[in-house]
């Protein structure tokens, strides 16, 4: 007779594992999603007035979470109308941040940053005016640097080669063939 305990059975082992897995992942992940919730709120900063009858609005936002909030732009995380590029952000980190982006009307109407189930609405009349010393946030995507660089780079190529040619036609110029 065989003197060792019975072995468990690995097909038996496998749903109590695959329970604890699940009850590990439920206790751990549950409380971190019930912490984030509510935690980022849009901020409306300020609008600046143009002559032209055209007006910008200042976003910024607040997270009160210890850490960075990821929210990408959908549904939960969007500007309308729907403006081109949407330039809110999809990463929130903590605190109060001024200035995050901008939003420019051409006339009437502003736009409403929809952020995490709170919707807030930027109007002219009644939202305050921007200081003057306010300092806008940067727009665009980020190439300007780079499309300077190479419009630079083309310009100092075609002095160079002009500079090439005059200076070609000037030596064949002073040295008559004979």
């Amino acid at each position: 007779m065989d003197s060792r305990p019975p072995s468990r059975h690995p097909r038996r082992l496998l749903p109590r594992a695959a329970l604890v897995v699940v009850a590990v992942v439920a206790l751990v992940a549950v409380p971190g999603a019930a912490s984030a919730r509510g935690t980022v709120v849009p901020l409306l900063d300020c609008v600046v007035a143009d002559d032209d009858g055209s007006w910008t609005a200042v976003f910024g936002y607040q997270n009160t979470a210890s850490s960075p909030v990821r929210i990408p732009r959908g549904p939960r995380n969007k500007v309308t109308p729907a403006t081109v590029g949407s330039p809110q952000p999809t990463t929130f980190q903590p605190g109060t941040h001024r200035g995050a982006f901008t939003v420019t009307v051409p006339r009437g109407a502003g736009p409403m940053w929809h952020l995490d189930g709170t919707n807030l609405a930027a109007r002219l009349g009644t939202a305050k005016a921007c200081p003057s010393s306010t300092q806008m946030p940067a727009e665009g995507n980020g190439t300007g640097a780079a499309i300077a660089l190479v419009a630079a780079g083309l310009v100092g190529t075609v002095a160079v080669q002009r500079a090439r040619r005059r200076g070609g036609a000037t030596q064949a110029s002073s040295h008559p063939q004979g």
